[in-house]
């Protein structure tokens, strides 16, 4: 009786130490997250608003020189919006694969302290291996993102 008893202990104590490192994990992905969506929303409404001012002042050329110089030439009162549009794209493109990358590392920590609790083995030996997991993930994932910065 007093084996099953200390077993049941064992398994208690694991599980309440297994629901920490997985309420902790998911604390540290909620934080990637947002960190990333935030300045994906900087980055776009900085862009936003950079092509705003320069539609405005296109308007206010076009106003000013009135619509006979407009017509002979409307090519020359377009925004010269395209390095905006480019450059948030790929502020954007990188902050979505970091932020890919990040989260990916944090999963993969999280899993190997939750299965090293459930095992009972020192969560030092399961680092490791979820480390050298996550690097394989972040060269896989920066490949993948050159590759599509490259055919952009």
């Amino acid at each position: 009786m007093n084996e099953v008893k200390t077993r049941a202990d064992l398994v208690v104590t694991r599980g309440q130490e297994v629901l920490e490192a997985g309420v902790e994990t998911l604390k540290a992905v909620n934080a990637v997250i947002v960190d990333g969506v935030q300045t994906l929303v900087q980055t776009n409404v900085a862009a936003g608003k950079a092509l705003v001012e320069l539609t405005q002042a296109s308007f206010e050329k076009a106003k000013a020189d009135g619509i006979k110089a407009v017509a002979s030439n409307p090519m020359a009162y377009l925004p010269e919006g395209k390095a905006t549009v480019v450059n948030a794209y790929t502020d954007s493109l990188s902050t979505v694969s970091k932020t890919g990358e990040q989260l990916a590392k944090t999963l993969k920590s999280g899993y190997g302290s939750i299965a090293a609790k459930l095992s009972g083995e020192s969560v030092a030996a399961q680092a490791g291996k979820a480390a050298k997991a996550a690097r394989k993930t972040v060269r896989k994932a920066a490949g993948k993102a050159r590759k599509a910065a490259a055919a952009a």
